[in-house]
């Protein structure tokens, strides 16, 4: 007997791109995150977990099926065999990481224990499209939790909100949406590609500093754009990278789309779903050429988007879009009226990932590389997180889309702009 799930409206939101990710000829699903271990795990106490997960989790088995207008889960009954595939890390371990996760998986989740030494990494590879980023550091907080059993998925915080306001304020939130929309879509975005047709090859390039390092960064990020700010420091370093070593496909300007969490701190959170609206971090050329005044003008933005309710505006246009094809739907959200794709790169702040004492299941973790596919364009994805108090940027590209000596150059003219070095 099967039951059919509803879609939250952040399900359609990350279903529109895993979409467009497969039509593209690439394995599609939506992100990974390779966990560095001191020593092998109690990978008989993990499978105990996961088997839990899909018990628990109907979704992580479910099947996605249109009906009528709309796009639901529909799990049948069977629950999959979520099993830790064992393997060797060979000549280097991120080689062996990028290459297991190029590969096109038969199933929702799967994991590796990727041996390196004493040590080694273990790989989760989503290929199902209800995480992002932080929905996976939520999956990872159910595997390490002292009481998984006690997780629970939630409702949608998305339609609770919705549910708190009146027509007239959905449609007043819906007309704001529209406009910022709009106004982002208005000015061509600076893209990283030079060639966009032919099979492309995820790539992964690392940054990481060590914990002096990461809070001076973190000091410049206070100092620039303030607490609620940091991820805008990110950007801001990136924007400016991006413009003085030169994009490949020139535009007016830059535009890139960054998550706004919309959980309650400390609240509980489902294990799979996300819930995110949109925001943009968007600068002139001219802007992007003057350090001070690009941190001042991208902080001056988010505060404003806030105090309008725009990152709460674009939830009603979210919920309606669940009607739309998907095509029709990633026009709508990603597409300039030139018809140039509006990111200059994917985006997400994972935030701060603390393991302590307990580690991952009781083994010390030493660092983590974070994975993405992203639509092509923009082709290339920065996902940025402190792990242990440690930065670790990781730049995800499409090769030959994006050239890896330009974003190596990139990477460094980055480094230079965190920490404040003229160059």
């Amino acid at each position: 007997m099967s039951t059919s799930l509803a879609f939250n409206p952040a399900d359609y939101f990350t279903y529109v791109f895993d979409q467009e990710i497969r039509s593209a000829g690439m394995p599609g699903g939506y992100c990974g995150f390779a966990l560095h271990l001191q020593a092998t795990p109690d990978l008989q106490l993990l499978q105990q977990r996961l088997d839990l997960l899909v018990e628990r989790f109907p979704k992580v088995s479910a099947e996605i099926v249109r009906q009528g207008k709309r796009q639901v889960w529909q799990a049948n009954g069977k629950r999959i065999a979520l099993q830790v595939e064992q393997c060797r890390a060979g000549e280097t371990l991120l080689q062996r990481i990028v290459e297991i996760f190029n590969r096109c998986p038969d199933q929702p989740l799967s994991l590796f224990w990727i041996a390196d030494g004493v040590a080694g990494s273990l790989l989760f590879n989503w290929n199902h499209p209800l995480l992002d980023a932080r929905g996976a550091k939520i999956v990872l907080d159910f595997l390490t939790s002292d009481q998984p059993e006690r997780f629970f998925e939630s409702g949608s915080l998305i339609a609770a909100k919705l549910a708190q306001w009146s027509w007239l304020k959905k449609l007043g939130l819906l007309i704001k949406a529209k406009r910022h929309n709009q106004l982002a879509n208005s000015v061509d975005s600076c893209l990283p590609t030079k060639a966009e047709s032919g099979p492309q090859r995820l790539e992964v390039l690392i940054r990481r500093y060590d914990r002096e390092q990461s809070q001076t960064v973190a000091r410049l990020a206070q100092q620039h754009t303030g607490l609620a700010g940091r991820t805008l420091y990110y950007l801001g370093c990136f924007i400016r990278a991006m413009e003085l070593e030169g994009p490949p496909a020139v535009g007016e300007g830059y535009c890139i789309p960054y998550a706004f969490n919309l959980r309650r701190q400390h609240a509980p959170t489902p294990v799979l779903g996300n819930h995110v609206g949109c925001l943009f971090a968007r600068a002139s050329r001219s802007q992007a050429r003057d350090r001070q005044g690009l941190f001042a003008h991208l902080l001056a933005e988010h505060q404003r988007a806030v105090r309008d309710e725009l990152d709460m505006a674009y939830l009603p246009l979210m919920w309606l879009g669940q009607w739309l094809p998907p095509p029709r739907y990633a026009k709508l959200l990603r597409k300039q009226h030139s018809g140039n794709e509006l990111s200059s790169l994917w985006f997400s702040d994972v935030g701060d990932l603390t393991w302590g004492d307990k580690g991952f299941l009781g083994i010390p973790v030493t660092g983590m590389t974070m994975l993405c596919w992203m639509t092509l364009p923009p082709g290339l994805a920065l996902l940025i997180g402190y792990v242990n108090g440690e930065l670790s940027l990781s730049f995800n590209y499409l090769k030959p889309a994006v050239d890896a000596g330009w974003l190596e150059r990139v990477a460094n003219r980055m480094e230079a702009e965190l920490f404040g070095v003229d160059v």
